[in-house]
């Protein structure tokens, strides 16, 4: 598991996405928004819309699904985790089925370095949502800076 230190390290933030379409609009603006800030090098952006395509990453949570789309750790510059709500669901592929669509209002974007501390926070996001009434009030916000709250908090525990 991650220390506390390490994951005060990573940079969060929180996105409410009304105008897309598509997971690549998704994936797309949040990864645009990560190299802006210079979390992300040139590449990340392709290669995490790449990894969505063969490595699917949406869950079938309900009453919407959450996707968790990242990239290879080489083109991370600094590590970032970007949590949105989409009010109106797009789809994602489930993962480990890339023949079953998923609608999905919250997407979780990975920048982070470390298999290890990738699935650290994978966990984190899985066992959180577990719960249907964690997804409906998570995907009911319309602040950004409460999303970053419920994420640094009561996902990732961070205090």
């Amino acid at each position: 598991m991650s220390s506390a230190s390490e994951m005060e390290d990573v940079f969060y933030d929180a996105a409410i996405l009304n105008s897309v379409k598509t997971k690549e609009d998704v994936i797309t603006f949040l990864s645009d928004y990560l190299f802006d800030k210079g979390y992300v090098n040139k590449n990340y952006r392709k290669a995490t819309l790449e990894r969505e395509i063969n490595y699917p990453t949406g869950l079938a949570t309900k009453p919407t699904g959450i996707a968790v789309p990242h990239s290879n750790p080489e083109n991370v510059l600094k590590e970032a985790i970007i949590a949105a709500v989409i009010p109106e669901t797009v789809k994602f592929a489930e993962m480990g089925n890339n023949k079953s669509v998923i609608d999905v209002g919250i997407v979780f974007l990975l920048a982070l370095k470390g298999e290890n501390n990738h699935l650290n926070y994978l966990k984190n996001i899985v066992n959180y949502f577990k719960q249907q009434k964690n997804v409906i009030s998570f995907h009911a916000s319309r602040s950004k800076s409460q999303i970053k709250t419920v994420l640094v908090k009561d996902i990732l525990k961070i205090v």
